[in-house]
C-alpha cells in the first residue's frame, strides 16, 4: 500500500499502550459457507472489514485491484475504499467482521499503527487458531448464541492482528513524535489523580506549550482533554460492571466532587452516570 507519509517501525512501547487501552467496537459480523459461488456488489463502509478465508478461494478488488484470497489470508479492508468480491461455484468458507477501533481520547488505531491490508496466517499461529474458533462460533446451529461471542473474538482477533503484523515485522506507525508515547503511558498512571498540564510537561521534560503542540499536532486534541476522555472511558467501564456506586467511581478517576463527575460524564456521554449504568445492565445477556 502506497502512503505518502512518513512512517516508522511501530515501537515496542507504544504497541503496548495501543494493546492495553485499544478500545474495539464490532458493528457487523457475518459468515458465508457455500459451493455455489459468492458475489458482493461494489460498496463502500464506514468501518474497517476483516476479510478472512478459511477455505476455497475469492476475489476481493478494492479500487480495481483484484486481490485473491486463498486459505489462511487475511484482509483489511479501510472505511470508504470502494471495493467488491466474487467467487467461483466451489466450496468456500470465509468470515467477516466490521470493527471501530480507537484509543480512549477518540483516535483511530488502524489511522496510527497502519497495518497492511493482505498477510498469509500463519496456520499454527495464535491470530490462526483465533480466526478458525470465530468460524467454529458462526457455524454453530444457534446463531443467537454465538452472536453474544462475536464482541469478545472480535476484540481478540484485532489486538492479535496487531501482534501478529508487529513480530513480523510488517506493522508500522505514522512518524509519532517519542514524546506522545511516554505521556500517553504517564496519563494511564495518572487516572485516579488530579493532573494539570505543568504536571505532564515536568513529567515529559519539556514545556508546557510544546506538550500542547505536539498533542495537538498528532491527536487532534490538547493533553489535558486526552487525559478527560481516558478518565471518563474508565468511568464508564466501571459503570458497566455495577459494582461501585457512582461516588465511588468519580474518586477512582480522581474526581473529588461526585457531582461535578456527574455534569462532565453527561456532556462527554449524553446520560448521566446513573442512566448509564442502567442502560448497560439492561442491555446485558442474563
Amino acid at each position: 500500500m502506497e502512503l505518502s507519509f512518513n512512517t516508522t517501525p511501530v515501537t515496542q512501547e507504544f504497541l503496548e499502550f495501543i494493546l492495553s487501552h485499544a478500545q474495539v467496537k464490532t458493528n457487523v459480523c457475518s459468515f458465508h459457507k457455500s459451493a455455489e459461488g459468492y458475489a458482493l456488489q461494489p460498496r463502500t463502509v464506514p468501518d474497517y472489514n476483516l476479510i478472512f478465508v478459511r477455505r476455497g478461494k475469492v476475489t476481493w478488488v478494492m479500487e480495481r485491484e483484484p486481490v485473491r484470497l486463498t486459505r489462511g489470508d487475511l484482509i483489511v479492508v479501510p472505511p470508504g475504499l470502494r471495493h467488491h468480491a466474487h467467487g467461483p461455484p466451489a466450496p468456500l468458507t470465509f468470515g467477516s467482521i466490521h470493527v471501530e477501533v480507537r484509543l480512549p481520547g477518540g483516535q483511530d488505531v488502524f489511522d496510527l499503527l497502519l497495518p497492511t491490508r493482505l498477510r498469509r496466517v500463519e496456520a499454527q499461529s495464535r491470530l490462526s487458531r483465533y480466526l478458525d474458533r470465530v468460524i467454529e462460533e458462526w457455524d454453530r446451529p444457534n446463531w443467537s448464541q454465538a452472536y453474544l461471542t462475536m464482541h469478545s473474538w472480535a476484540r481478540l482477533v484485532v489486538l492479535e492482528l496487531l501482534r501478529y503484523d508487529a513480530e513480523r515485522g510488517t506493522l508500522r506507525q505514522r512518524s509519532i513524535d517519542p514524546l506522545i508515547a511516554a505521556v500517553l503511558e504517564e496519563m494511564s498512571h495518572r487516572i485516579d489523580q488530579l493532573t494539570t498540564l505543568e504536571d505532564l510537561a515536568r513529567c515529559s521534560g519539556f514545556s508546557a506549550q510544546h506538550l500542547n503542540r505536539v498533542f495537538r499536532r498528532i491527536l487532534g486534541v490538547t493533553p489535558l482533554k486526552y487525559l478527560m476522555r481516558m478518565k471518563l472511558e474508565r468511568s464508564a467501564q466501571m459503570l458497566m460492571d455495577g459494582r461501585q456506586t457512582v461516588a465511588a467511581i468519580a474518586a477512582t478517576v480522581g474526581f473529588d466532587d461526585p457531582y461535578y463527575f456527574s455534569r462532565v460524564f453527561r456532556r462527554h456521554f449524553g446520560r448521566s452516570p446513573a442512566q448509564y449504568r442502567d442502560a448497560a445492565i439492561s442491555k446485558s445477556p442474563s
